[in-house]
């Protein structure tokens, strides 16, 4: 019985100690993760929000639909808007969600898109979502009427990777359905852009 109690005893600290070194672990990379996340999705911003010069990550609208909140990162060019941008997801992706971000022209056209998550995608089918061959297919088409945001097998204009449908129709549902959001809110998100603030109000010389 005393050599029960004793095994039990081991385990417990074992168990212990290997629950403070995760915890201890986890503590110590969640930092960096969050950042090199942040990293990315800068990087994503200024390649999808050509043309702007000022901090979209600094200037965003919130706008909820359907249940759900959506941030919009506003582009300027001096005090002209330049652009918008926003996250979206698809929960249909062949190995797990795939997030993407996607960035608007003036004029209201797709001017750049950036797969942030794909992870569960197959190497060499569904990872080559990522890849210009497949997203330039979304490039310079319009806000409005959608309804070529999906693969032609579906109805719509993108042309699916070969062997990736699924891949393909994820990315394309979760363009369309960004798309969608901001059609309707456009004016709502215009509305609620503050006024860059000007040099005065910087301290600065007017």
């Amino acid at each position: 019985m005393k050599e029960t109690f004793r095994l039990v005893g081991v385990m417990a600290a074992f168990c212990a100690v290997a629950g403070l070194l995760l915890a201890w672990a986890n503590q110590v990379t969640s930092d960096p993760i969050e950042e090199a996340a942040r990293a990315e999705k800068r990087q994503a911003l200024r390649e999808i929000l050509k043309g702007c010069d000022n901090d979209p990550e600094a200037e965003t609208v919130e706008i909820e639909h359907d249940g759900r909140q959506w941030t919009f990162f506003i582009g300027r060019k001096g005090d002209a808007f330049a652009g918008v941008a926003f996250e979206s997801a698809s929960e249909k992706g062949y190995g797990g969600p795939i997030r993407i971000f996607v960035g608007l022209s003036a004029d209201g056209k797709v001017q750049g898109v950036k797969v942030l998550q794909a992870d569960g995608e197959t190497p060499g089918l569904g990872a080559r979502i990522k890849e210009p061959s497949f997203l330039d297919q979304f490039i310079g088409r319009p806000v409005i009427n959608t309804r070529w945001a999906a693969v032609a097998k579906d109805g719509g204009e993108i042309q699916a990777i070969t062997g990736a449908t699924i891949s393909s129709r994820a990315v394309a549902e979760a363009i369309r359905t960004g798309l969608e959001v901001y059609s309707e809110n456009a004016a709502a998100i215009r509305s609620k852009m503050t006024a860059r603030p000007s040099a005065a109000a910087k301290g600065g010389t007017p």
